[in-house]
């Protein structure tokens, strides 16, 4: 299988658990809804809501097939949570695209900033002495 590491097997309890913590404590769902109500315009809400909504369908998707699983992955459903997995960045990216520019400046900001606290932490080189706190002010 393409992408495919050597050695290196997940499991379906591993989606569901970690797609459970990404909505327990991200507040995903509640957070876009912050966006959309007070961050898109008003002509862009509606399809902003439909995003929201797909977003979040194929994230429960994601879980609920997973735990429906209960021996090892084949190959056509380690395909199949991909396709979701990229269904919500897919969406995730148009519903940042629907905010107006000056709020895609401060989450492109917000972005960069937790890919390199992430990177950072990745390599082991994080010293939060040095590097500081994470801040979004």
């Amino acid at each position: 299988m393409n992408g495919e590491i050597k050695d290196v097997v997940v499991t379906p309890q591993q989606l569901v658990f970690g797609t459970q913590i990404l909505l327990r404590n991200s507040n995903v769902a509640g957070n876009m809804k912050m966006m959309i109500d007070d961050e898109i315009p008003r002509s862009r809400q509606r399809q902003a809501r439909i995003r929201a909504a797909n977003t979040m369908n194929a994230l429960q998707k994601i879980s609920s097939n997973a735990a429906k699983i209960e021996r090892e992955m084949s190959p056509a459903e380690y395909e199949e949570f991909a396709n979701l997995y990229r269904l919500v960045r897919v969406e995730l990216n148009g519903l940042y695209e629907l905010l107006a520019e000056k709020e895609r400046d401060k989450y492109y900001g917000y972005f960069v900033a937790v890919t390199e606290y992430e990177k950072k932490i990745a390599e082991g080189v994080y010293n939060p002495d040095l590097d500081g706190v994470l801040k979004f002010d």
